[in-house]
């Protein structure tokens, strides 16, 4: 697959692309935590996620990988941000579509009277070729992040 540029959390804030889904949720940040990072289970809740798994001895923290297969994605990635329960972001290493130079997304969850307010950011660089498309591209994301991160209260709800 070909290979990305990785970057670190700070990416999202200077990415030419960022798109931004806020959910609130009913459960507390440490439940809503304990499945976001639970790789194995992103296809039961992740609507366009088909396959999730840890890739790296270590399970979890800083600088552990995973490869995920979402919509017509194939990507490795690794972990940048690792603070319970609060702060999780990851960089993609690689991907078989080479649409990106360079992809973060982070997830933010703070406490939100009984339950958790989640910002997920999805931070994109489009390879050349594609910012002519950017516009279709945000629409597509928007929507992608939007209907797969709905699946979590539902999700979150049957546990």
């Amino acid at each position: 697959m070909p290979s990305m540029t990785q970057a670190d959390v700070d990416f999202v804030d200077r990415a030419p692309l960022v798109i931004t889904t806020e959910l609130s949720l009913r459960q507390p940040p440490q439940a809503v935590w304990d499945v976001l990072t639970d790789n194995e289970s992103w296809p039961d809740w992740f609507r366009s996620c088909k396959a999730c798994r840890t890739t790296s001895e270590a399970r979890t923290g800083v600088g552990s990988t995973r490869w995920i297969h979402v919509d017509l994605f194939k990507v490795n990635e690794r972990i940048i941000a690792w603070d319970e329960p609060h702060r999780w972001g990851f960089t993609l290493v690689d991907a078989n579509v080479p649409i990106a130079e360079t992809v973060v997304e982070l997830a933010e969850l703070t406490p939100d009277g009984n339950g958790t307010k989640i910002v997920y950011r999805f931070a994109v660089e489009l390879k050349p070729w594609m910012r002519p498309l950017r516009p279709v591209m945000r629409w597509r994301f928007e929507r992608l992040f939007a209907s797969s991160l709905a699946g979590l209260q539902p999700y979150l709800d049957a546990r």
